[in-house]
């Protein structure tokens, strides 16, 4: 954390030392977004001038067409959405800081701080007319913290919410829940799932259908992670604890917690703790990662069809992930996709074309950009861009899949790569550096015939820990470098 770098009275120097980094970083992301542009077109989407539209929600409708939350507590209809002169329709108003949307079977759904609403126009006159409570229940204080976010909608038909906990209050009985992911079933009827959230800004689904939150660093999280929200994990915060105690807990966990442990130890000692799915190391792959949107454009967004695209406020750009499953658990790696936004990303949507919607707010906190809430698209130029596809685990060590073929004499030199792994504390304190670093000895094991895959032999694959890795010697065979040489690639379980 940057905020260890100096004595506790030294304010102005963090600022100082934040703002260069800043600078620092931008200089860095204009290069970047340079050679990005020439694949993936960015513009801003106009609104009405005396719309503060502060994206909190978005789903896709049939036609050229989105609904929009915003934060104040309305939902708009943008039609028209990609000719550049999109017409905007009030669809709802006087919701409770509406932090997510989803459309199911023809009506919306937005999750209030305080209930799951149904959100439905019977006389097809373009506005709601019935606000209906669909799930409710769950504790709400006057907690500034206690956000609620949702809904996804999972292949079953559930829906999906997930809480924030109080950040910084104590036991209280009026706060049920907090931390929790909760299952919406279709009779409204509801059950928590899984405890251990701090503020978990993103809640999405695979094309399998299986649900995945994203987290913010803070106590209990060295960095962000994607979690697979399932029966009876803890993803690690303690305040979710208070409510194991209740009968309908999904999992019982004693206190105190063991100090003085990675997150690595922590998976053989917590009962129940179960690590993320992907880590996102800090400032290299964001520092408050939100939205999650699984590529089911077939094609239509590029060459990463049945991956996931997830927004990064802080920095405001797109990060994509893969994901496989080792031991009936995921796992995968994370690349970084596209800067140079606007504003934070805050929520991620397809658009009929399959283009993608990136809704934008940073509600006063910083972030990276010239604006502080829009709307901005993005639209695949056609043209492939020379990356690293997949990074998937093998016996040997790991498996690197790539959009364009090879040139041989790069891939198979293992100077071409740096290789480095390291895990996280697992502390009360807020955020954490990477501890227990080691660099990897790398060498060249397998090439496909068509030069799109290759194996890396890896001198040791430690379970817990992250895989960076860097190919800034590969080429392909028009001898082009990688659009991004960096992977990190989350390894929970090795094969056996």
């Amino acid at each position: 954390m940057v905020t260890r770098l100096f004595p506790k009275d030294t304010q102005r120097a963090q600022k100082i030392f934040r703002f260069i980094f800043y600078l620092l970083f931008l200089f860095l992301c204009v290069n970047s977004n340079a050679a990005e542009k020439a694949y993936y077109k960015l513009t801003s989407v106009p609104f009405p001038k005396g719309l503060k539209l502060e994206v909190s929600g978005m789903a896709a409708l049939q036609g050229d067409r989105m609904a929009i939350a915003i934060r104040k507590g309305e939902v708009w209809i943008a039609e028209n959405l990609s000719t550049g002169k999109p017409v905007y329709k009030r669809f709802a108003s006087g919701l409770h800081e509406p932090l997510g949307l989803s459309l199911y079977k023809g009506d919306l759904y937005t999750v209030q701080r305080s209930e799951l609403t149904r959100l439905r126009d019977t006389n097809a006159d373009g506005r709601a007319d019935e606000y209906l409570t669909y799930a409710k229940g769950w504790g709400v204080t006057g907690n500034y913290h206690e956000y609620a976010y949702g809904p996804a909608v999972d292949g079953d038909g559930n829906m999906w919410v997930a809480l924030n906990c109080s950040i910084g209050k104590g036991p209280n009985p009026n706060n049920r829940w907090r931390g929790w992911s909760l299952r919406v079933k279709p009779d409204g009827s509801w059950e928590p799932i899984s405890g251990g959230f701090r503020s978990p800004s993103g809640i999405g689904t695979n094309l399998a259908g299986d649900v995945f939150a994203t987290d913010q660093q803070g106590n209990w999280f060295p960095t962000c992670p994607l979690v697979h929200v399932k029966r009876g994990a803890f993803h690690g915060h303690a305040d979710a604890l208070q409510f194991t105690s209740r009968p309908e807990s999904t999992f019982k966990l004693k206190y105190p917690i063991p100090k003085n442990l990675t997150v690595a130890d922590a998976a053989k000692r917590i009962p129940a703790y179960q690590l993320p799915a992907i880590w996102f190391p800090y400032r290299k792959m964001g520092m408050s990662t939100t939205d999650i949107l699984a590529d089911s454009t077939q094609g239509k967004f590029g060459p990463f069809a049945g991956q996931m695209f997830c927004g990064e406020f802080t920095m405001s750009f797109v990060s994509r992930v893969f994901l496989e499953k080792v031991g009936g658990e995921y796992q995968g790696a994370c690349f970084r996709f596209r800067d140079g936004l606007d504003c934070a990303a805050l929520r991620l949507q397809w658009g009929a074309d399959g283009s993608m919607y990136i809704g934008q707010s940073n509600r006063g906190w910083n972030s990276l950009g010239t604006k502080s809430f829009g709307l901005q698209r993005l639209e695949w130029t056609g043209k492939v861009p020379f990356e690293m596809k997949s990074m998937s685990v093998t016996r040997q060590g790991f498996r690197l899949s790539f959009t364009q073929m090879l040139d041989v004499g790069t891939a198979v030199t293992p100077k071409s790569y740096t290789l480095k792994s390291y895990t996280y504390p697992y502390h009360s304190r807020y955020g954490g550096e990477p501890v227990d670093e080691k660099t990897h000895a790398v060498k060249f094991a397998w090439l496909d015939a068509h030069g799109l895959f290759i194996d890396l032999a890896v001198d040791e694959l430690r379970e817990g820990y992250v895989y960076e890795l860097h190919a800034h010697g590969v080429r392909d065979q028009k001898g082009r470098e990688l659009l991004h040489p960096e992977a990190y690639y989350t390894l929970n379980r090795a094969l056996k």
